[in-house]
């Protein structure tokens, strides 16, 4: 579920069953040409279809964060946005990027999971991202 699909009614409504975040992070610079932009955007696009279309009454998908990269200062914001999702009561961040993560990794503490592509810019697949999740949701 979109963020923007919800009204005060519906989340006051929905939210004990929407318990998961997901943070979409392009990973724009600003360095690239208009058509690395756009295929930017369709690798997120492609890394969020198997998380939202598996778990559309579990998960709010929130805007997405354009520009920057994990490991520099966008990492702080982004971990910074993952801790206030948390704090207003989402029990699980996923952090869904289009370049690759390691999704063991430690760089944003606050998310529970970094979903990203392989280095090829393939997406993971449905199976893989389904496991992934499910194992967050059982404390694994």
């Amino acid at each position: 579920m979109k963020f923007s699909e919800l009204t005060p009614e519906q989340w006051a409504e929905l939210q004990p069953y929407l318990d998961t975040a997901v943070l979409p992070v392009t990973g724009l610079t600003g360095d690239e040409m208009p058509y690395q932009a756009t295929e930017s955007l369709e690798r997120l696009r492609d890394v969020l279809y198997p998380i939202e279309s598996q778990f559309k009454g579990r998960i709010v998908t929130y805007p997405v964060c354009q520009y920057g990269l994990l490991t520099d200062q966008a990492g702080g914001q982004v971990e910074n946005i993952c801790a206030k999702l948390k704090q207003r009561g989402f029990r699980y961040v996923i952090v869904a990027a289009a370049f690759p993560v390691e999704t063991n990794s430690r760089l944003i503490p606050s998310a529970d999971l970094l979903i990203g592509t392989d280095t090829d810019g393939t997406p993971p697949s449905a199976a893989a991202v389904s496991e992934e999740i499910r194992k967050i949701w059982l404390g694994q």
